[in-house]
C-alpha cells in the first residue's frame, strides 16, 4: 500500500482523539467534497461516528482497534487513489499541509517514519533508511 495513504489513515484516526479533530474533521470533509463530492456526506457521518469509536479505544487502552480504525481509513484512502491515481498528490498535500501539522510531536515522528523517501544516484552510492536502529559497516 502506497505509504501516503498509510500515513494519512493513521494521522486521521490518531486526530480523533484530539482537540484538533474538529477542524481535521472539517479538512478532511472538505477534500473529500473537493475529490468526490457524492460522498462527502456519508464521509462526514462515518468520521463521526468513528471517532466514537477511537475514542472509547483509546481511553481503554485497546490499541488493536484504533490500528483496526486506521485501516478501515487506509483502504478506504487507498481505494479513492486507485480509482484515481491523481489525487495521491493531493493527498500528500492534505497530509502533510493540514494534518501532520495537527498531529502531537509523537505522532508527526510516526507519520513521517511512515513517508520516509529516498533517492541514490550515480555509481557506488548507497542509502539507507530505518524506522529505528540501524548498524552499517562498511565493506572491507
Amino acid at each position: 500500500m502506497d505509504p501516503i495513504v498509510m500515513a494519512a489513515g493513521t494521522a486521521l484516526v490518531n486526530l480523533m482523539t484530539t482537540d484538533a479533530w474538529a477542524r481535521a474533521k472539517d479538512v478532511v470533509v472538505g477534500w473529500w467534497r473537493r475529490v468526490r463530492p457524492d460522498h462527502a456526506d456519508r464521509v462526514g457521518l462515518e468520521l463521526g461516528q468513528l471517532r466514537v469509536d477511537a475514542v472509547a479505544a483509546r481511553n481503554g487502552g485497546d490499541s488493536a482497534t484504533e490500528d483496526a480504525l486506521a485501516g478501515v481509513w487506509r483502504l478506504r484512502l487507498h481505494r479513492l487513489v486507485a480509482e484515481n491515481p491523481g489525487l495521491r498528490g493531493e493527498l500528500e498535500r492534505l497530509l502533510r499541509e493540514d494534518l501532520t501539522p495537527m498531529l502531537s510531536a509523537g505522532d508527526q515522528s510516526a507519520i513521517a517514519a511512515i513517508t520516509q523517501t529516498s533517492a541514490v544516484k550515480g555509481k557506488n552510492n548507497t542509502t539507507v533508511q530505518a524506522g529505528r536502529d540501524a548498524t552499517i559497516t562498511p565493506p572491507s
